[in-house]
């Protein structure tokens, strides 16, 4: 009797075990678009692995402020991090284990590496953030705002983030001698970023439009775009000049366009510095989004939430200012946005400021996926545990219809 009580035990604890087991994102299938968001505490980092397994890498950014909660720990930097990640999801995809695109937004530290903490490197430049990544896994392709004269604003465009920029310029002189293409994105185009492993599959139903960049939005009519504002260049920092652009995967829709501004800046004030609202009228309902400039003071106005009116708003977050209470309260507000999404977040660093009445709108934090299921009809968000290097899901979503 007490050998089958010790067995039955043994039975109920193995069986606890398996239930008690984390369950893992199951693998990318052909036919699926997966975007991660990358959480880190330091800086922004997408992957978005397209139905027939092309990459994009939207940003791979490292401020190196150490007063900013590094994840999972700081034993390496975010670069580093952002590297593990992406080669633990992109295992198996087709190509020759590269990122196919990446692209950087604007040349601020926390979307494309910082000088403080930079990492030495072997080939003459420095690494971080993008360099680093490049490094650790590589790109067949590099897109910025700036290449290849890099003068404009002429005052900002070297300035904003002046000594990494210097290594990011040796970084891309020696990647194209290693055979690396580099372009200047666009504002306008249509599939300057394209498949390029099954694209005739997926030619009917997928495409990206570069919406923004340089202060210059497309016009919504074939692939022109026009100059947003007028004024001094000084008035319009790099955010301003952040590249954006749409993804449309049948009746699927995401966006995105860095630290776009939608509002004044303390030091810079100018009623042309609303780039939100042009580029909301261009770009037109989505399911998905992440937010503009973390949730800063100058992001997120009303009218680019009532048109883009995501389903789901994500805020890549780095800071306890991301985002800031008056933009979540904006947010969280059905006087100011009709639409009330569900809203994640990669860290949560902002929580003490926020307090619990605006904390409790969000899901649980993390590297956040969206999977678009084949045909882009369906879709679903998941959040997987930035503290654990198997990335356990820890929250999941109802499955969700695309186009509502």
């Amino acid at each position: 009797m007490k050998r089958l009580l010790v067995s039955i035990l043994a039975i109920i604890t193995a069986i606890s075990t398996v239930e008690a087991k984390p369950k893992q994102l199951k693998d990318w299938q052909e036919g699926y678009m997966d975007i991660h968001t990358i959480a880190t505490g330091r800086g922004d980092a997408t992957l978005v692995i397209m139905p027939d397994g092309t990459t994009l890498m939207i940003d791979a950014g490292d401020n190196g402020k150490k007063k900013d909660k590094q994840h999972p720990n700081d034993s390496k930097r975010a670069g580093e991090w952002q590297s593990i990640y992406m080669k633990h999801f992109m295992t198996g995809l087709p190509g020759n284990g590269k990122v196919d695109y990446a692209m950087i937004t604007h040349f601020h530290d926390d979307h494309m590496g910082a000088i403080s903490e930079m990492l030495p490197g072997s080939n003459g430049y420095g690494l971080s953030g993008i360099t680093l990544v490049g490094e650790m896994v590589g790109y067949n392709k590099l897109l910025d705002r700036g290449y290849p004269k890099y003068d404009f604003p002429a005052k900002n465009v070297n300035g904003a983030n002046k000594k990494f920029m210097e290594e990011y310029h040796k970084f891309v002189k020696y990647q194209m001698g290693q055979g690396m293409e580099m372009e200047q994105f666009k504002p306008g185009l249509l599939n300057q970023i394209k498949m390029v492993h099954n694209p005739k599959k997926y030619k009917r139903n997928f495409e990206i439009r570069n919406l923004a960049a340089e202060g210059k939005v497309w016009t919504g009519k074939g692939e022109k775009a026009e100059k947003q504002y007028t004024g001094d260049p000084k008035l319009f920092d790099e955010n301003v000049n952040s590249c954006a652009l749409r993804i449309t995967y049948g009746d699927f829709k995401y966006f995105n366009g860095g630290d776009l501004s939608g509002g004044n800046w303390p030091s810079y004030k100018s009623d042309e510095r609303d780039m939100e609202t042009p580029v909301a009228h261009v770009c037109g309902d989505v399911d998905v989004a992440k937010a503009n400039h973390h949730g800063y003071y100058d992001t997120c106005n009303g009218a680019f939430l009532n048109i883009v009116s995501p389903e789901v708003l994500i805020i890549d977050a780095r800071s306890d200012n991301h985002p800031v209470p008056s933009t979540m309260t904006r947010m969280t507000d059905p006087l100011v946005w009709t639409r009330q999404p569900e809203f994640y977040i990669t860290v949560d660093q902002a929580r003490g400021k926020l307090g619990e009445d605006l904390w409790k709108h969000f899901k649980p934090w993390g590297h956040i996926v969206v999977r678009v299921y084949e045909g882009g009809e369906k879709y679903q968000v998941f959040v997987l545990d930035a503290d654990k290097l198997d990335y356990p899901v820890i929250y999941k979503s109802d499955i969700k219809t695309a186009g509502k």
